[in-house]
């Protein structure tokens, strides 16, 4: 019987550097180890005599850990070194399908955990297990810590996934079309939401689609992408940066993952979104330069429509949370996609300011 808390997965490591072995002699540390310890058998014999009310998973192997994940279970074997995901029962066969033939894509990338094996009729998949640290540095209020990490692990992988697969050109009035058919068709804001929730996010969008239409004959590119591309999916491994959770990968506008990269912070971590404003706009002139070299042609494009990416993110960060929605039964994607319309409402607030002020110095 494996017993565990929901989205919580906690095990004790080796130390794996000589500063932190005096940690071994700290009565505090083995203090906290055995509080937790009893915590967790007396939540584990509550639930067993039906006291409490906790998900739980039969395991025919000791010495597995298993998370809830999206969809199903991942269980995680520490011996082989393999990740199984065990997908829920109203899972579909062609959903099961679409996330398999994506893992055997993305798993030709380097930085990404290889597939091993699959069973559709068994509905489950297996990848290798990643061994590193999770990055805390979403957390930090420091931006000059974000923007190193940008700079050193993220631009990299960026450029590997926009060269993975060849970009993709498509009108930006046809394209924005298909995004709010997606939004039209799967009708979050009617049968989620309040009159007052309602009238916030279709204002959001319908305000944020105007500026859209009002781009005349503008194209824009589509690059294979991440889809969370967020310091909390990258982990730091023997083998250099790994970068989990892959379900979402797919073709996006081009700076998709640049803004989830910046914006994750703010959503996740109350941070001003003022800061987060100012890091975008440091990051992106290096990201453009960094794209020349490449893609002349895209980044020349992208020089001149910068604010139109921006609000196709927008749309299609939403888009993405209004799906998701659809199948996660335990996350309140409500809360997140609030969030992200709040940070992209005082996004935009700031950029305005800013493009007003510019103009009246202008005049003046």
């Amino acid at each position: 019987m494996l017993f565990f808390k929901r989205n919580e997965l906690v095990a004790i490591q080796t130390w794996q550097n000589k500063t932190s072995l005096r940690k071994r002699f700290c009565s505090k540390y083995y203090y906290n180890i055995l509080k937790r310890i009893l915590i967790n058998s007396i939540l584990f014999v509550q639930c067993r005599l039906g006291l409490r009310n906790f998900e739980t998973v039969q395991l025919p192997v000791y010495g597995h850990f298993g998370i809830r994940v999206h969809q199903g279970y991942k269980i995680f074997n520490l011996y082989n070194n393999t990740v199984t995901k065990i997908f829920d029962a109203d899972v579909s066969r062609s959903s099961i399908m679409q996330e398999i033939e994506r893992l055997k894509t993305v798993s030709q990338i380097s930085f990404v955990p290889s597939l091993r094996k699959w069973d559709i009729d068994e509905r489950w998949l297996q990848e290798d297990y990643i061994s590193g640290n999770r990055a805390t540095v979403h957390r930090s209020p420091d931006s000059d810590i974000i923007l190193k990490v940008f700079y050193r692990e993220a631009i990299p992988c960026l450029n590997s996934l926009i060269l993975f697969k060849p970009p993709q050109t498509k009108n930006l009035n046809g394209y924005l079309r298909e995004i709010m058919g997606i939004l039209e068709k799967n009708e979050f804001s009617r049968e989620k939401l309040d009159l007052e929730e309602a009238l916030m996010f279709n204002k959001f969008v319908h305000t944020t689609v105007d500026r859209l239409n009002a781009v005349v004959d503008c194209p824009v590119h589509l690059v294979f992408s991440h889809g969370d591309f967020c310091p909390a999916n990258f982990l730091s491994s023997k083998d250099g940066l790994k970068i989990i959770d892959w379900e979402s990968a797919g073709f996006r506008s081009l700076l998709f993952d640049f803004y989830s990269y910046f914006f994750h912070r703010p959503v996740s971590s109350n941070l001003p979104i003022a800061r987060t404003v100012s890091e975008i706009n440091e990051a992106l002139s290096y990201f453009i330069s960094e794209l020349s070299l490449v893609f002349p042609d895209i980044a020349d494009n992208l020089l001149a429509s910068v604010e139109t990416y921006r609000n196709l993110f927008y749309i299609e960060q939403l888009c993405r949370l209004v799906k998701r929605d659809l199948t996660d039964k335990h996350l309140s994607m409500k809360d997140y996609i609030f969030r992200y319309i709040k940070a992209f409402q005082a996004c935009e607030d700031i950029f305005l300011y800013a493009y007003a002020k510019t103009q009246s110095e202008y005049k003046g």
